[in-house]
């Protein structure tokens, strides 16, 4: 019996030891680990993400220039939202504004640019239909121009063949009458 409660408590011991060991690995496993970085308000699916999430400290939260331009992004619209140009313009707007020594406002400006043009094209009534509708129809003329171009040269080169045959029939006629005057030549001698 005392050999059971020595081995018993020995085997109890060393599971102690595995379990502790074990428990410290992974706790310092754990705390070298990094999470990886989600944009706010983007959650983990797809989407835009102009600005990458830099890491919040622990009393801190990510920079307010960098939360309005992807605000401002997420405006432009994803595949799950439409684009709200408008939005989108006030908020890029607005980070430019409170925020002027900020190193996103050369981007937010650039937004600011796209979105302007967008919607004067917008106003101008060439939606993205009638762009495409417009590429449709150039590209048909284009097609019927090239076609025409096409013909047109088939029948220069129809031309030029029949030219190239003449001339091959002058050089063949050529040649029998200087064969025919060297006869005659020979001949008169």
């Amino acid at each position: 019996m005392i050999f059971d409660r020595n081995r018993d408590r020995l085997f109890l011991q060393g599971h102690l030891a595995r379990l502790f060991v074990v428990s410290i690995a992974v706790l310092l496993f754990g705390a070298c680990a990094s999470s990886s970085a989600v944009v706010p308000g983007q959650g983990t699916g797809p989407g835009i993400a102009v600005v990458p999430a830099e890491k919040a400290g622990l009393f801190t939260g990510p920079p307010a220039d960098a939360m309005m331009l992807n605000e401002g992004v997420s405006w432009l619209g994803l595949s799950d939202k439409p684009a709200d140009y408008a939005k989108a313009r006030e908020t890029l707007a607005a980070l430019t504004k409170d925020h002027p020594n900020s190193r996103w406002r050369p981007l937010a400006e650039t937004f600011i640019h796209l979105i302007d043009a967008i919607q004067s094209l917008q106003a101008k009534g060439l939606s993205e239909q009638g762009l495409s509708d417009r590429l449709k129809r150039d590209n048909e003329r284009l097609k019927k121009d090239l076609q025409a171009l096409g013909s047109k040269f088939q029948a220069e080169r129809d031309s030029l063949l029949q030219e190239n045959e003449k001339l091959k029939e002058d050089i063949e006629l050529l040649k029998q009458l200087e064969v025919q005057l060297d006869k005659r030549g020979k001949m008169l001698r």
